[in-house]
Formats: structure tokens, C-alpha cells, sequence
């Protein structure tokens, strides 16, 4: 599958977007393994988010250090919009004025997420593509209204360089977990890039 290709569930999905970030990374490991590796990636894997949660909650998160990272996300509010061999993208629709958090979308959830357009929330999804021995990761979140875009920026600005910072560490987990597997490559040492 071309990259063209593997894009294509978060552009029907998410199409324009307000902010964009994107990494990749090298892994040596079948395309299967890596998105098994990306579910199965824990809390303790991704050592700046792990530090940052138990210091933020004094500890009380020290339970969740073998959660799976992304079965917390989707218990948060997030949900799964799209899967197959080479992808999955996870996305929430959120409100920004009171009651604020994650709005419910109809079943099928996917359609329903790329068809919201009610003022005062930001659509938020990100991806996992594996393609040509990478792993990418890409963010796009987009505002329904000009008071919602104006919020999130000032939001955007505060999370964007740690929001980096733990998508970086992110897939360095998933690499380590994949690479860990049985009968792949040596692990590879190549760092993670940012596009």
C-alpha cells in the first residue's frame, strides 16, 4: 500500500484542519506486529508521559503503568473511526464551553465524526500508518467556529511542544515493543523525526 493510499482514512475523516503535527520512525518489524505494538503499548513505555501523569496526580496513577496507552485514550472520549491492515485512526469531538468534554457521536461513529459541524467544539483524530518499513503518527484537530478556534489555539500553544515531546516517546515505545517481537530485525536506532 503507497503512502497516497495509506492516508486516505484520516483525509475523508478530517479532511481541513486548523493545527497539524506529524512523526515518524523506522521499525523493523511486519506491518501486523507494528499495530499490535501500537494497542499494546503501556503507560510505563512512554517514560515523559508516565513521569509527567504521576507527578501531575501525585501518584495516584502508578496503578495505570501497565494500562495499554491508547485503551485509556479511548476510555477517555476518544474512539476507534478506522481500522484496517496498515492503519487506525483514533478521534473525539470536543465541546469547549460548558458542559465541556467529549461529545457522543451516532452510530456509524466515523460518519457521524466527519459530518459534525455544531459551533462550540474541536474535532480532534490522529493516525497510525505503517508503509515501507515506517511508523507515522499524525494529529489534525479542527474548530466548528471562530470562538472554538480561538480557544483551542491558546490551548494548542500550551500543548504543542510537550504534545511532541509524547508522541516522539510514543512511537519510540511502540518501536521497542515491536522490534522486541520474536523473529524481527535488530532493534533500530534510527531517532524519530518530525515532519
Amino acid at each position: 500500500m503507497d503512502e497516497q493510499a495509506e492516508g486516505r482514512a484520516l483525509d475523508r475523516l478530517l479532511p481541513r484542519w486548523d493545527h497539524r503535527e506529524a512523526h515518524s520512525i523506522a521499525v523493523r518489524a511486519p506491518r501486523t506486529r507494528v499495530l499490535r505494538a501500537v494497542e499494546e503499548t503501556r503507560w510505563r513505555d512512554v517514560p515523559v508521559f508516565h513521569a509527567l501523569m504521576l507527578a501531575g496526580s501525585l501518584g495516584t496513577r502508578r496503578d495505570k503503568a501497565d494500562e495499554p496507552f491508547l485503551a485509556s485514550m479511548t476510555g477517555g472520549g476518544f474512539t476507534e473511526l478506522h481500522r484496517d491492515e496498515a492503519q487506525l485512526v483514533i478521534g473525539a469531538v470536543v465541546a469547549t464551553a460548558e458542559p465541556k468534554g467529549p461529545a457522543r457521536l451516532a452510530e456509524p461513529v466515523a460518519d457521524a465524526f466527519a459530518a459534525f459541524d455544531r459551533p462550540g467544539h474541536y474535532k480532534v483524530a490522529f493516525d497510525f500508518r505503517v508503509g515501507e518499513g515506517r511508523l507515522t503518527t499524525e494529529t489534525r484537530v479542527l474548530s466548528t467556529d471562530e470562538a472554538a478556534r480561538r480557544r483551542f489555539a491558546r490551548y494548542w500553544m500550551l500543548i504543542r511542544l510537550p504534545s511532541g515531546v509524547i508522541r516522539r516517546e510514543w512511537l519510540h515505545g511502540i518501536r521497542r515493543r515491536a522490534e522486541s517481537h520474536p523473529g524481527t530485525h535488530p532493534p533500530n536506532p534510527e531517532p524519530c523525526n518530525r515532519q
